[in-house]
């Protein structure tokens, strides 16, 4: 675990740590659920899915289900911008079912291209198509046969791992890190873009 302490709750995010320790507790409460540990009740009503793909593709979703397209960041967790806006999607995103959507599929958009919420879908929606690319070749090359142990471009191909690399590279410290205060759509960019690579 990359943080000291475990925050359970979006509303008790208040920082770049506090964020870490959010993004620990949704990774141990994933790879929960995966275990079978608890009813399948209580899974569904904590996760509709649990995978990066379904998360991600939930997360495209979730960002075009405002008509208004007002700033999600800031006014879906009322009175709770930044860190605490971010935190309230992923617990939104955990519920939200996949939105896997064609003409995003191919929107092929870099982090450093993101300015607004609807970039960040795109960005998302690059990213889901990328982790299922990378799926199918790792699947391939094992087929044939061929050793597919460290080739794929995701350091990791569950959710749980996912999550828990993204709160570790947040937690961290260098100048790039700099960059994620205040909290923007590309500076959410910059951490997906890291967590997919991050051991």
């Amino acid at each position: 675990m990359s943080a000291s302490r475990t925050i359970n709750s979006w509303q008790r995010v208040e920082s770049r740590q506090d964020f870490s320790a959010y993004l620990c507790f949704l990774a141990a409460d994933c790879k929960q659920a995966g275990r079978g540990r608890d009813s399948q009740a209580s899974v569904a009503q904590r996760w509709t899915h649990q995978s990066i793909n379904g998360f991600l593709w939930g997360w495209v979703r979730l960002l075009d289900s405002r008509p208004d397209k007002t700033d999600l960041l800031h006014e879906e967790a009322p009175g709770k911008p930044g860190w605490s806006g971010l935190a309230y999607q992923l617990e939104t995103v955990r519920t939200t079912p996949p939105g896997f959507n064609c003409a995003l599929a191919d929107s092929d958009t870099k982090p450093e291209e993101v300015d607004t919420a609807q970039d960040l879908r795109m960005y998302v929606a690059t990213l889901a198509t990328d982790f299922a690319r990378d799926q199918r070749e790792q699947q391939t090359k094992s087929a044939r046969g061929e050793w597919a142990g460290d080739g794929g471009s995701w350091a990791h191909d569950t959710l749980y791992d996912w999550l828990d690399s993204w709160a570790a590279w947040v937690a961290a410290d260098s100048p790039l890190h700099a960059q994620l205060e205040p909290v923007t759509w590309r500076s959410v960019a910059m951490q997906l873009s890291a967590a997919r690579i991050y051991e």
